[in-house]
């Protein structure tokens, strides 16, 4: 783990802390109502005592008698004589049934939403999104939004998301990996304020309705007008206007980016990945190493052919990203190769494969 990564862990610790104690000071506002009602208990029972709660023979008592006398009652206290009048003998009965009833309400109240946040999810999401800042927003966990949270997750990213439907499968698969998810339609006002979208790194849209899409974005871009917005659309004609119009900085077209995939995939099952650059698409070619590639190094690869090497795997360790220039290649590794789309063909015969 990296310098950056432990500082960026020990600030959402710390920021999570924070959010721990905002959350703890609004749930005793659950109080007020308990709180009221003692203090209403006490008052009322304060006037009986010092009207009618003299003893037979005595004399009432006096006001801060009566108070003292009210409040132990109470609390279940009952030391004092009974009242001859009976009034004053009713609040013996009843003052302690009020107070052991308030007391227990603001109890449950206070623990119910300190200690279990899922039934108060709202409150809790926004008091934490309110104590972040750089995290990402995501709208919608269905199968591409869900994918794209485990990518950003691998890049340690602090997400929020927003999910309308309640059911969904993913909904607890990302609340195990520690995601707070807000069930709610993003289009309400409130979920982005809770989601504290003026502070968010960056906002992802990938819900699968285009119009919901749109609607969310201008959000957005109305609560802050420079985050950028990466946005899911099926049209590509209306991801391209959307990029001008509403200054989304990334507009994907899903059939846009999954259609070369689909294509190249099924003319050879080597590609494993697409990439666009404007209009030319490059394709993630896996090249097993030959006898005519051992002994070279990873620059020869770009050097004699004009292919770049984006990942290299030995034996039977993972993928290494971005090998040196000096790797020297030994038969039985395997490369990605960035090919454009064109010069397919050139990549097959660097494979060993038969021309066309």
């Amino acid at each position: 783990m990296t310098a950056s990564s432990r500082r960026r862990k020990l600030e959402r610790r710390a920021r999570r802390a924070l959010a721990e104690l905002r959350f703890f000071g609004r749930a005793l506002r659950t109080l007020r109502g308990p709180a009221l009602g003692l203090f209403l208990s006490w008052a009322l029972g304060t006037v009986i005592e010092h009207t009618w709660g003299a003893p037979p023979g005595g004399q009432a008592p006096s006001w801060e008698l009566a108070a003292f006398q009210s409040w132990a009652m109470l609390l279940g206290e009952i030391g004092a004589e009974l009242p001859a009048d009976p009034v004053g003998q009713a609040v013996l009965y009843v003052l302690p049934v009020l107070g052991v009833f308030f007391v227990a309400e603001g109890v449950l109240k206070l623990g119910f939403t300190v200690f279990r946040k899922e039934q108060n999810l709202e409150a809790w999401v926004r008091t934490l999104a309110e104590s972040s800042r750089g995290h990402i927003v995501l709208v919608g966990l269905g199968t591409v939004g869900f994918r794209v949270l485990e990518e950003l997750l691998l890049l340690d990213e602090q997400v929020f998301v927003v999910e309308r439907d309640g059911g969904s499968e993913f909904v607890p698969l990302a609340r195990q990996r520690g995601v707070e998810v807000l069930i709610g339609d993003a289009r309400a006002d409130h979920v982005l304020r809770a989601l504290n979208v003026g502070k968010a790194r960056a906002v992802v849209i990938a819900t699968d309705d285009d119009l919901a899409n749109l609607e969310i974005a201008m959000d957005v871009r109305e609560a802050r007008a420079d985050v950028p917005i990466v946005m899911r659309l099926f049209d590509q004609r209306l991801a391209q206007k959307v990029r001008g119009s509403l200054g989304v900085q990334v507009s994907l077209s899903t059939s846009r980016v999954a259609a070369p995939l689909f294509a190249a995939a099924a003319l050879d099952r080597r590609v494993v990945g697409t990439h666009r650059v404007g209009d030319q698409v490059l394709l993630v070619f896996e090249l097993p190493v030959s006898t005519s590639l051992a002994g070279h190094n990873i620059s020869a690869v770009h050097r004699r052919h004009g292919f770049a090497v984006v990942a290299m795997r030995r034996g039977e360790a993972g993928w290494t990203p971005g090998p040196g220039p000096d790797e020297r290649l030994a038969v039985g590794d395997q490369l990605q190769l960035l090919v454009p789309a064109a010069h397919l063909d050139a990549a097959r015969r660097l494979a060993g494969d038969p021309s066309p």
